[in-house]
């Protein structure tokens, strides 16, 4: 038991040394696609695409391209509207697999905060894309205001790259230490059985019960005799 102790710790380590990082590490591209016309279908137009070239490090490049006058108007109505900003994100790893995640924040917010806006990428153990989502960085709090189109110039975007938490582990070293105790104890006399007496033997009083009454239905004349 104590042998089996010691291989369960050691492999709740190695899980626990593997979890908190990547398996393997990679790169992967990012496509973003935005939604600048209200209501409930979107019609979506390129915005730019982040680059991370190493997903251990957390390593992101974003390039995205000043926004024309048109596209500064239609963000300025959205946020008027009370309407909702959409982003698509299609992500591509490096062995050409592709997967799309569609958020939305409030126009209104991104504009009061002057496109200023975050993305997190989060990722499992293996580094595969499980989300992505769009946030605003700053405390815009949608008050109102209207934002001037010089304030719209082009965004300024920040990119967090987040590895997915393991929950929590059993401690079954601790388990198995504790069964090998009460086993030792057992062994010693040291455990005292509260049992009652029938739990205790039962095993041995069902036996003879049905000996007894197997007796007695075989021998019908033995019990006449005694009457």
């Amino acid at each position: 038991m104590k042998y089996i102790a010691a291989v369960f710790s050691v492999l709740i380590s190695c899980f626990l040394i593997s979890s908190n990082s990547l398996e393997h590490d990679g790169s992967l591209t990012i496509k973003l696609q935005h939604a600048l016309n209200g209501g409930p279908n979107p019609v979506y137009t390129d915005r730019g695409h982040i680059t991370i070239h190493s997903l251990r490090l957390k390593q992101a490049i974003v390039n995205q391209s000043p926004l024309t006058d048109i596209e500064k108007h239609q963000i300025q109505k959205l946020a008027e509207d009370n309407e909702l900003y959409k982003i698509k994100a299609i992500v591509t790893a490096n062995d050409g697999t592709e997967r799309t995640f569609i958020s939305a924040v409030k126009a209104c917010m991104l504009a009061e905060s002057e496109l200023d806006d975050k993305f997190a990428v989060s990722l499992d153990y293996m580094g595969r894309v499980i989300g992505v989502t769009s946030l605003i960085a700053s405390k815009a709090t949608c008050e109102g205001a209207v934002v001037p189109l010089d304030k719209l110039k082009e965004f300024t975007t920040s990119v967090y790259v987040r590895h997915s938490e393991t929950g929590a582990i059993p401690d079954t070293a601790s388990y198995i230490q504790k069964l090998e105790r009460e086993r030792e104890a057992q062994e010693k006399g040291e455990v005292k059985d509260n049992r009652s007496f029938l739990a205790k033997y039962w095993m041995y009083i069902v036996p003879v019960v049905i000996i007894m009454v197997i007796s007695s239905a075989s021998n019908p004349e033995a019990q006449g005799g005694g009457q």
